[in-house]
């Protein structure tokens, strides 16, 4: 069944599997926005911000009128939604789980696993330099393995344009890095 079909059929009958077929024909490219809207390092937030773009997929499904596809309304949606839980939580503390700090320690003993995060966090700093919109392809790119076409898709443009912004960002972190101490971009 074709996405337009399943939620007219899914708002006529409510019948959860319908909704689970759309669910699950489009959580791991939901995943992907979001993991690559919110940064290489926050996969626990990436599960978490794509449930909730799901349960307000689910409660504003009446809203979709069908003008655009159903995947592109979507991936709207998760990207509004993914913008503004990032703009939330660069309001909040940091906190860090024991479990992660545990996971995080290095066999390799302090000094080495205290250089790795701070080469994170350059990392992360020289990410951050970037418009949402470059990092957004940069993370999809790099991180989530997502080709161009598949990113194109997610963001609605031309596949030249999405090569443009990986263009663009890359010049961007070139210029960036040695300010922050990083070498090898590029």
């Amino acid at each position: 069944m074709e996405d337009e079909p399943a939620v007219a059929e899914y708002l006529r009958s409510r019948d959860p599997e319908v909704f689970r077929t759309l669910v699950e024909r489009h959580q791991s490219r939901v995943f992907r926005l979001v993991a690559g809207l919110l940064g290489p390092f926050a996969d626990r937030d990436g599960q978490e911000v794509t449930q909730e773009v799901f349960l307000r997929a689910h409660q504003r499904l009446g809203s979709f009128r069908g003008e655009a596809r159903f995947s592109s309304w979507l991936y709207r949606l998760a990207y509004n939604f993914t913008l503004q839980h990032r703009r939330r939580a660069r309001l909040r503390l940091p906190h860090v789980p024991v479990e992660e700090l545990e996971a995080r320690a290095s066999p390799d003993g302090p000094h080495e696993a205290a250089a790795e995060r701070e080469r994170q966090r350059r990392v992360e700093r020289l990410l951050e330099g970037l418009p949402d919109l470059y990092r957004t392809v940069v993370y999809l790119h790099y991180w989530m393995d997502a080709t161009i076409d598949e990113i194109a898709e997610v963001l609605e443009v031309p596949s030249g344009t999405v090569k443009s912004y990986l263009s663009r960002a890359r010049a961007r972190l070139r210029e960036r890095a040695p300010a922050l101490g990083i070498e090898g971009v590029e």
